[in-house]
């Protein structure tokens, strides 16, 4: 059934408006005025809104811009409702990023028919990019995974040809190319490992079986080590490890360990220690990981998210940042939880509690 949020100060409106569309087979979501209003759609992600303009401390206009500027609902059909029709409003409102304006008073039928073009047209264009992720999700590793192996392959059979001859400067253009290709097969294993997330995020049902899997100190111990042995820094890596079971695919439990110690190894100097520790608490297993490393601030916290960097323009760093946005689906998908405890040139420990 799909939601709709009526954002409407005036009550009698608000419930024949809710009356309906619920007569019409629409679920009803109901906010007094705009603070209401973002909050409930930030909670209920509804699949259409319909808001009023003229409201006491948030107006339409404020409430727009709110959910336009956060990702998750950014994209939700937005109609306004209002008696104000002058251009003004109706260029501002427009400008924001609204679908489209109906002015009071309506007919009930200019209304469902306003609503139905709007859900129409979003679920086409949905439907259209999720046919498009996925066909990119089965496509793309193939074509990027086959040519690349050839490069390694290559490069391998180009390293072992000069490492023992006099000519230094062809050894270090194929080791070069060597470690451009690893780093290459790491973004594209990320980003296909991201983009499953995403597709499970999107349809549960086929979100793995979550049989109990048993987390021992020596996978622990292999993930961090090859990990560190990218960086040279194994001596770096200090590590309390107990054995913890839980529900979730040790694939992904591997590709959660992997990424967090990768990062904790990025962004801290060489030197400088690593601690991994693991435990099985009431409430499930926990991995905690620290690093004395740069750090980060409040706000880069709460931004964490698919291909965000931060201070890219001060620090020279390889990835897109995929890594810890490949952690935070894969702890939500499964009901965990994680904390990130950071602090400016002191260092980050991140605490993840798997059931």
């Amino acid at each position: 059934m799909e939601k709709i949020l009526i954002i409407e100060d005036d009550l009698p409106i608000r419930e024949s408006i809710a009356e309906y569309l619920e007569d019409e087979g629409y679920k009803c979501i109901l906010a007094k005025d705009g603070e209401e209003g973002i909050l409930f759609a930030n909670l209920e992600i509804p699949n259409l809104i319909l808001c009023d303009i003229k409201m006491p401390r948030i107006n339409g206009h404020q409430v727009l811009q709110a959910l336009r500027e956060n990702p998750q609902t950014s994209n939700i059909p937005f109609i306004f409702l209002s008696a104000l029709v002058d251009k003004k409003h109706f260029r501002e409102g427009m400008l924001l990023g609204a679908d489209d304006y109906i002015t009071k008073p309506f007919r009930p039928e200019e209304l469902l028919a306003a609503v139905k073009v709007r859900l129409d047209k979003y679920n086409s264009v949905k439907k259209r990019m999720d046919i498009l992720k996925e066909s990119i999700s089965y496509s793309l590793p193939h074509e990027l995974k086959t040519p690349l192996v050839s490069i390694l392959g290559y490069a391998e059979i180009l390293i072992d040809k000069f490492k023992n001859g006099n000519d230094t400067e062809a050894l270090e253009f194929s080791r070069a190319i060597f470690d451009s290709g690893v780093r290459l097969n790491r973004l594209i294993h990320q980003f296909l490992v991201y983009e499953k997330l995403s597709l499970i995020s999107d349809n549960p049902e086929a979100l793995e079986d979550r049989n109990v899997v048993i987390v021992t100190p020596d996978i622990i111990k292999g993930i961090a080590d090859s990990t560190a042995g990218k960086y040279n820094r194994a001596d770096d890596l200090v590590m309390n490890l107990n054995e913890g079971s839980v529900r979730v695919p040790l694939s992904y439990v591997s590709a959660l360990i992997e990424e967090l110690v990768d990062n904790a190894l990025k962004f801290s100097n060489v030197g400088s220690k690593v601690l991994i520790e693991s435990e099985t608490t009431d409430n499930g297993f926990l991995l905690t990981f620290f690093d004395e490393g740069r750090g980060m601030t409040e706000e880069q916290i709460i931004n964490i998210g698919a291909y965000q960097q931060f201070e890219r323009n001060k620090y020279e760093q390889p990835g897109v940042g995929l890594g810890l946005a490949i952690i935070k689906k894969i702890v939500e998908l499964y009901n965990g939880n994680i904390q990130i405890i950071s602090e400016v040139g002191k260092g980050t420990k991140v605490k993840v509690n798997l059931p």
